[in-house]
């Protein structure tokens, strides 16, 4: 392939179209040029060939004393015109990174030493001289700067996010180096450990701890050797921290994989802790799944579950493996595990393993033989019974199976055993309360979450202030966890704001819900054999001495929405809101019903709520013998209360007893006056449209 060929592939692979606005890696090493090519000509490719070949390419742009000039015009003509098209740099970016990857490979290199323009030298065939090649200082860092412009404001994240960054030290080729840190698997990771350690949206934590927590979790999990390079690296340590602190930026609450699709976490599932062994998909609460689709079999997901049963591809699936599925809109990941915590799971009528242990709960443990006798070691340290191994349980061989263990508190663990332990390298957090909004952090007022202080390790006191006020110092006299009750601390509508050392938590307190209602009363023409048209929208300035505008009369028009309620109790009589309500009455009397919601429903994304639409009617002057709700132009549907009993009625004779809805039928048959075909009400609306 020739240059271009190289840049339209590697741009085609790296920014396609994305489910979500997520930082996306630029990480480009032999093997993935090797994979390219194979896919791009149909042909099994080795590696050095493909190595030559995206070289030759590269060499055939980049040459001379002014090495980048030529791309670095083509950059600026790109952009200049409105960058049609491919940006015309991303196989030269692609490059820089390569060079990154290839770091220390040298056998010339000494061990540990952080060189990076030797194998840059040679991938651009610039022999001449030693150290950074002519322009690199200027043109290649303005060339990351046209990615993120490209990404950030004239894709407006569609293609992803710009995640280059300087080295703190390395100035001009930090750039390169934050994109050889982690591929693009390496991300679904980052994103199972921030899930693993609660963070929510939103959250800010200090790169230290989050670097800290980074490293134990990898104790845990065995994630790829990359990011264990990373670790070991006192250069690429920083790098990884940032890369850590950028990736929480923009968690917004589901691990992700290279190409922005949610990662579904996957659970191990047994009958009793030994074989045969399942899996099961727990999916999040925020997710809005329909389907799955594995081995080419379509799993249509229920509403609102949480878990799913699944079939592995190998029936003798065996514990320790890692297990990663594609399934169209999501990746389903099993990590790889020396020791899992299970749970009893009445949705999934099996035993699953869970991220930690949970305290007054009763677990089972598969644990290695390896580290047996450290898991039972923990297990006694959280106050739990002595366990016992079931020995009618057929277990793996090398594993070891205990039960009976239930943890009565926290301790410190760390590495494998880690998660035996309640709360587990969690984060300080919010829990509980009334939660509006499931993608923010708002609350009803009166019901805020509590805080949870997992157990610490410090040995100075925990600091906690709440909207800038410290709270009593909190001593870790005990590896017990520590919940503030907010509630009874915060009782103020608005955005209040905790600190717990150097980590950050917001959330929202919000009014309560009460129903209002203005009554603008409709001045309807006289007796007419049909009905005025209702207007889809009456401006809120009408009040109850201003007559609403109508238009000339004619048949009914919009669409309704109405549901059936029959005897509906006080808490049942709801009225979803949505378009606009009228109620119609004798003597051709009409008003529209305005319900006046608190002002932070309307910064809400389709928030769902309803009002109690008896006592709106009990305010009417009228009796309402009609109830309409203007929608939409699809799924014509009328309210009506035909049948009221004496003494049922409100203060103004506002109906309370049962109603009943209009099919999309029959309201057409009322509306365009054929009431030869039996409709329950059709007198009722003849009545009403001639003036009785």
């Amino acid at each position: 392939m020739d240059y271009d060929s190289w840049n339209r592939v590697l741009t085609e692979h790296f920014f396609p179209l994305r489910e979500a606005a997520a930082p996306v890696y630029l990480s480009v090493d032999d093997a993935l040029l090797t994979e390219l090519l194979t896919s791009h000509t149909q042909t099994a490719t080795t590696l050095p060939t493909a190595a030559e070949n995206f070289q030759t390419a590269i060499r055939s742009r980049v040459f001379g004393r002014d090495p980048f000039e030529g791309i670095a015009s083509s950059a600026r003509r790109w952009r200049r015109h409105g960058a049609a098209g491919n940006p015309p740099f991303i196989a030269l970016l692609a490059a820089t990174v390569l060079a990154a990857s290839r770091m220390n490979r040298s056998d010339n290199t000494a061990v540990g030493r952080f060189s990076y323009y030797g194998p840059l030298r040679e991938l651009l065939g610039l022999y001449e001289g030693s150290g950074m090649p002519d322009g690199y200082d200027v043109i290649v860092p303005t060339l990351w700067d046209h990615l993120k412009w490209w990404l950030t404001d004239h894709e407006q994240g569609r293609r992803g996010l710009p995640s280059a960054m300087p080295h703190p030290t390395q100035v001009n080729i930090g750039w390169s180096l934050s994109q050889a840190v982690l591929v693009g698997s390496d991300r679904a990771q980052v994103g199972l450990f921030l899930s693993a350690i609660g963070a929510q949206p939103g959250d800010v934590v200090p790169e230290a701890e989050l670097l800290a927590r980074f490293q134990e979790w990898v104790r845990l999990n065995r994630p790829s050797p990359r990011i264990q390079r990373a670790l070991a690296s006192p250069e690429l340590r920083p790098i990884l921290a940032s890369i850590l602190q950028q990736e929480l930026t923009h968690y917004d609450g589901l691990p992700r994989d290279a190409a922005g699709l949610p990662c579904v976490p996957l659970s191990l599932t047994t009958d009793a802790g030994g074989f045969p062994y399942g899996i099961a998909a727990r999916i999040p609460s925020h997710l809005r799944l329909e389907s799955l689709s594995l081995n080419g079999d379509v799993i249509r997901i229920p509403s609102g579950a949480e878990w799913l049963p699944l079939t592995p591809p190998d029936q003798k699936l065996t514990p320790g493996l890692a297990l990663e599925l594609a399934a169209d809109t999501a990746t389903l990941m099993l990590p790889a595990r020396d020791l899992y915590v299970l749970q009893a799971n009445d949705l999934v009528g099996k035993w699953t393993s869970v991220n930690t242990a949970e305290i007054g709960v009763p677990h089972r443990v598969l644990v290695k033989t390896a580290f047996a006798a450290q898991a039972e070691a923990v297990m006694l340290a959280c106050g739990s019974d002595p366990v016992r191994q079931p020995r009618r349980v057929q277990v793996p061989p090398g594993w070891t199976l205990f039960s009976g263990y239930t943890p009565t508190r926290t301790a410190t663990a760390r590495g494998v055993v880690g998660p035996l332990a309640p709360l587990h390298q969690q984060l300080a957090r919010l829990s509980g309360g009334l939660r509006i909004d499931s993608g923010k952090q708002t609350y009803l007022l009166g019901y805020a979450p509590d805080l949870v202080l997992p157990a610490t390790n410090d040995d100075h006191p925990r600091t906690v202030t709440i909207d800038g006020v410290p709270l009593p110092p909190v001593s870790p006299v005990s590896t017990d966890t520590i919940t503030i009750r907010l509630a009874d601390r915060v009782q103020s509508v608005g955005e209040h704001e905790i600190e717990v050392g150097n980590r950050k938590l917001t959330f929202t307190l919000v009014e309560r819900y009460r129903e209002s209602v203005a009554l603008p009363l409709l001045a309807l023409p006289p007796r007419s054999d049909k009905l005025a048209t209702i207007p889809s929208r009456i401006p809120n300035s009408a009040s109850p001495s201003t007559p609403a505008p109508w238009l000339p009369p004619g048949h009914l028009s919009g669409s309704f929405f109405g549901s059936y309620h029959r005897d509906p109790p006080p808490a049942t009589s709801l009225l979803r809101l949505g378009g606009s309500i009228y109620a119609l009455g004798r003597n051709r009397r009409a008003a529209q019903l305005v319900p006046e919601a608190p002002a932070w429903i309307a910064t809400m994304d389709h928030v769902p709520h309803a009002i109690d639409i008896e006592p709106l009617l009990v305010a009417l002057p009228f009796q309402a013998l009609w109830l309409l709700q203007v929608a939409s132009s699809q799924n014509a549907r009328a309210w009506r209360a035909p049948i009221v009993k004496p003494g049922s009625y409100g203060l103004y004779g506002a109906p309370s007893g049962s109603w009943t809805s209009l099919n999309q039928a029959d309201w057409r048959r009322l509306t365009s006056r054929n009431t030869t075909t039996a409709v329950a009400c059709a007198q009722d609306w003849t009545d009403y449209t001639a003036g009785k």
